[in-house]
C-alpha cells in the first residue's frame, strides 16, 4: 500500500526550461566575448551531442567546459547560478495544471519533495501556496544531499518514517529520479511531458532557437537502458499522474 508520494520540483512542479535557456544564453555570450568563432548552431549541436550520445544530464557543465577555459567557466557558472537563485520564480515558472494534481493527491497520500534545487525554491513554493501540501522538504541545497545519491532518498524516507516499498518517486529524469529511487526500493513514476504540455512560449529569438534544440534533445526524455532504470509507471500529462498513482496503489506491490 502506498503511503507517501515524493515529488521532484524541476519540470514536474516548476518549469526548468527557461532557466536552462538562460544558462546557454550566458555560455554563448561568454564564448563570443572571448573571441571564439562558434555559431549558436554549433553550441546547440554540442548540447545535443552531450545529451543524446553521452547521456549527460549535466550537459550545460560539459558544454561550458568544452568551449571555455576552466577558470572562466567556473566563474561564469557561479555567476549564472547566483542570478538564477535571485530570480528563480521568473526563470522557473509554475507548471500549468499541476496545482489541482497536488491538491488531489494530498487528500489521499502524504507528500514530500526530493529535489535538486536552490534553497530559494522553498520560499517560492510557499509563496505559490504549495509548500503546505508537503510534509518533507527535501531541497538539496538545504539538506546538503543531492540526486542521484541514494542517501538523499534514504534521508527523505527516514524523515517520513516510511518504508521504501510504501513510497513512490515522481520525477522527470531516469538518471536522477527513477534509477536511484528504484535502487532503494521505492516505486517510480516517470513524468515525461512534451513541451506542448508545459505551456511556455519562448520570448526571444535565442529562446526560440534553444527550444527547437530542446525538442530534439532533452535530458528529461532520455529513455531507460536497462531494467534498473525502468519506471513502474509513465505519465505524459498531469491527469495521467492521478491515473498511474491509482494503478500503482491498486496493484498493492
Amino acid at each position: 500500500m502506498i503511503r507517501w508520494l515524493f515529488f521532484d520540483v524541476g519540470n514536474v512542479i516548476l518549469n526548468d526550461d527557461p532557466a536552462m535557456a538562460y544558462f546557454y544564453h550566458e555560455i554563448y555570450q561568454a564564448i563570443q566575448q572571448n573571441g571564439e568563432k562558434l555559431t549558436l548552431d554549433d553550441l546547440l549541436a554540442a548540447r545535443e551531442q552531450s545529451i543524446l550520445v553521452e547521456r549527460n544530464g549535466n550537459h550545460y557543465d560539459a558544454v561550458g567546459q568544452q568551449f571555455l577555459e576552466r577558470r572562466v567557466w567556473q566563474k561564469l557558472d557561479r555567476r549564472i547560478r547566483h542570478t538564477l537563485a535571485e530570480k528563480w520564480a521568473k526563470f522557473s515558472p509554475l507548471m500549468p495544471d499541476v496545482v489541482p494534481i497536488i491538491e488531489t493527491l494530498s487528500s489521499q497520500f502524504n507528500l514530500g519533495l526530493i529535489a535538486n534545487q536552490p534553497r530559494e525554491v522553498k520560499g517560492i513554493l510557499e509563496n505559490l501556496g504549495l509548500l503546505k501540501y508537503f510534509q518533507v522538504h527535501g531541497i538539496s541545497q538545504i539538506v546538503g544531499l543531492s540526486k542521484p545519491d541514494p542517501a538523499f532518498f534514504h534521508w527523505a524516507l527516514d524523515q517520513a518514517r516510511c518504508e521504501s516499498g510504501e513510497a513512490v518517486m515522481i520525477g522527470d529524469r531516469i538518471d536522477n529520479d527513477i534509477r536511484p529511487a528504484k535502487s532503494v526500493g521505492m516505486k517510480t513514476l516517470w513524468v515525461k511531458l512534451p513541451l506542448s504540455k508545459k505551456d511556455y512560449t519562448p520570448s526571444t529569438e535565442f529562446e526560440q532557437r534553444y527550444f527547437k534544440s530542446l525538442a530534439r534533445a532533452s535530458a528529461s526524455h532520455l529513455p531507460p537502458q536497462e531494467e534498473a532504470e525502468m519506471p513502474d509507471a509513465v505519465a505524459e500529462d498531469f491527469e495521467s499522474i492521478l491515473v498511474e498513482i491509482d494503478r500503482l496503489n491498486d496493484n498493492r506491490f
